[in-house]
């Protein structure tokens, strides 16, 4: 642990930031002798740096030529010149921080940048760019592909449904750019595939036996927050079907009990947890409810873990916000994107009593052979580092968890956004009117709007109330993602209303209209607070991208699904002193203080949550060292 930083946090990335900007000042004393030479000089530029690295044992003095160099081919392959503070994200990179810049500050061009340096130090290295979705891992190696040729580097691609050949290859690859779920479950898979291999096999399909072999030696981590952070905890398995298949009946008859049992008598909410406790009435209510039902559970089941999956798949999982159902099967969906995931399943029955809920026919529960979380997984490389634009409010975490240190890097132009006054209504209804009017009188002044929802429910919901209202809008959700490239390009142009349910880890910016500069930017109006703070700020760094201008407003109620994790007496009390403001916005600050201390509670809730897998997890390490635990023993 870095207890200077800890202790010293301020005054140590003022040093930083002051270490970096004297390398990037040499770097720029250098640009104009770089412009002047030839495509083949400037190759042999870059040669030489490699051969005098190698000679060294401290590339340091040799950082400010690298940084020069990059930005030199950088804009002539990609027509695109590294601003400085990028420069000061890649050297932050290359030190193993994590760089903190606001969305739209260009993280993606800093990346090679990093990679470049790494290489100086270890040719051999392979650097792996964790990038948020498929499409921005796509997107950014044939984007990126032309700088890292001119560098010297190899670049490699890893998407779901790649054949295996076309894999293998692109690991051995000195680049590779690559989702953080893809990266953890080939280390999952190849074990279990190699043991799969027989004797004929090597014989007739010899190519078929190279190994997936990945180097873990830098990986660079787009929204790290949201990887180390949000899914941090999340187990990430390899399993099989279970070889008793789900009984139909046992589950309807869950279903029935769990609508049978009483809130408060039979069972409880841990909203924080995200979990349904049967209490011991409860447990007798349900199994004698059972009834005959009970002679057809498996060895080892009882029924109370039916109902209480059943009761969960009722009131802790809400259809269209934590899942979808299509072509009749459940997907389920990311919070903190907004995104699906097929082929995810919740454990422990969750998953199969969400099924028989929504009236399909239950498909077998996986049993995890091997398993792993991210949490784990990323502290096998030999270094890590990451870039977001909201790692300041988890800094204590990744620093007592991964030992990271996080470094604010400024902005390339001052931010032209302004954040508005919350608007807190008492009840939803009042809420979505005032929003409803809001949008119609901006709309009226040609100004793009955007306007975010907590779910794909609450989308649609929205949708159908401006089509009411004859307001042309497109809707980005979890439904119609296909469209995504196609509804950003056109949100930022005039009289566009795009309603979307989360915009964090989309990679993709929104480039403003003619004219609407001087409008004053797009206008982002959200009818949720998320459950973390940086999640909003997230959302807000959609708008004011590089200088541009923008406003940003928060419409919220009393009765929104943050307020399931606050204190109900503080609401009750909040609303008793409201009550002759039922339809105006609620003039009492402590109704703003309410929601800022709501999404801090969940913030704690879950950090200790994390904290008790990682004490867990580095105690099964150790006692996998000490050749006392194999992977099966975690599979339940």
């Amino acid at each position: 642990m870095n207890i200077v930083y800890f202790c010293f946090r301020p005054l140590w990335q003022k040093f930083k930031r002051r270490r970096y900007s004297r390398i990037v000042k040499q770097a720029n004393n250098l640009e104009s002798a770089l412009i002047s030479l030839s495509d083949d000089d400037l190759a042999m530029k870059r040669n030489t740096l490699y051969t005098r690295a190698r000679a060294s044992r401290d590339i340091s003095q040799l950082l400010a030529q690298a940084l020069a160099l990059g930005r030199e081919f950088s804009r002539r392959v990609l027509n695109m010149r590294h601003y400085d503070v990028q420069l000061l994200g890649a050297l932050a990179l290359y030190d193993g921080q994590i760089a903190e810049m606001d969305t739209g500050e260009g993280k993606t061009l800093m990346a090679p940048l990093a990679a470049f340096l790494y290489h100086l130090t270890d040719v051999d290295c392979c650097c792996h760019i964790v990038t948020a979705n498929e499409y921005l891992a796509a997107r950014d190696a044939k984007w990126m592909g032309p700088l890292y040729q001119a560098l010297g580097l190899s670049v490699g691609l890893v998407v779901p449904g790649q054949p295996l050949a076309e894999r293998i290859r692109a690991y051995q690859k000195q680049v590779v750019y690559a989702t953080a779920k893809e990266i953890v479950f080939d280390s999952l898979r190849e074990p279990a595939r190699q043991k799969t291999v027989n004797t004929v096999d090597s014989i007739l399909r010899p190519q078929d036996q190279s190994r997936i072999e990945p180097k873990y030696d830098f990986a660079i981590i787009d929204e790290i927050d949201s990887v180390l952070i949000d899914q941090a905890s999340s187990p990430l398995s390899i399993g099989t079907a279970a070889q008793t298949s789900p009984q139909l009946e046992i589950y309807k008859r869950a279903e029935e009990v769990a609508g049978q049992l009483s809130r408060g008598k039979h069972y409880r909410l841990l909203q924080d947890d995200r979990k349904v406790e049967l209490k011991d009435e409860g447990k007798i209510e349900s199994r004698h409810q059972a009834a005959g039902i009970m002679r057809l559970l498996p060895p080892g089941h009882r029924f109370e873990r039916y109902a209480t999956c059943a009761l969960a798949a009722r009131h802790i999982y809400k259809k269209d916000q934590h899942y979808v159902v299509r072509d009749q099967k459940i997907v389920l969906i990311d919070e903190s994107t907004g995104r699906m995931m097929p082929g995810r399943q919740l454990p422990d029955g969750i998953h199969q009593a969400l099924e028989v809920h929504n009236d399909i026919v239950p498909t077998a529960e996986l049993r995890g052979n091997l398993m792993t979380t991210f949490q784990t997984f990323f502290r096998k490389y030999r270094k890590i580092a990451g870039m977001t634009g909201t790692a300041s409010i988890s800094a204590t975490e990744f620093l007592l968890v991964y030992d990271l240190n996080v470094l604010p890097i400024p902005p390339n132009k001052p931010s032209g956004r302004r954040l508005l006054p919350d608007q807190i209504f008492r009840s939803p209804k009042s809420k979505i009117n005032a929003l409803v009017e809001k949008i119609k009188k901006l709309h009226q002044t040609g100004r793009p709007l955007l306007i975010a929802t907590g779910s794909v429910q609450a989308s649609e919901r929205l949708s159908n109330l401006l089509q009411q209202q004859n307001l042309r809008h497109e809707v980005l959700n979890a439904k119609n993602h296909a469209r995504e490239a196609e509804i950003i390009a056109q949100a930022g142009q005039q009289n566009n209303i795009t309603v979307i349910t989360n915009m964090a880890g989309r990679g993709v910016d929104i480039v403003l209209g003619p004219g609407i500069a001087d409008q004053g930017g797009i206008f982002l109006l959200s009818c949720d607070r998320l459950g973390f703070r940086r999640l909003d700020q997230q959302l807000a760094g959609r708008i004011g991208r590089q200088g541009d201008p923008g406003d940003c407003q928060f419409f919220l109620s009393l009765k929104d699904d943050l307020m399931r994790y606050a204190d109900n007496k503080k609401i009750c009390r909040l609303r008793m002193k409201t009550r002759s403001q039922r339809r105006e916005p609620i003039a009492n600050p402590a109704a703003e203080k309410l929601f800022i201390k709501t999404q801090k509670h969940i913030n704690s809730v879950t950090s200790r949550q994390r904290r008790r897998v990682c004490r867990m997890e580095k105690k099964r390490e150790k006692l996998k060292e000490k050749g006392l635990w194999e992977d099966w023993m975690g599979s339940g």
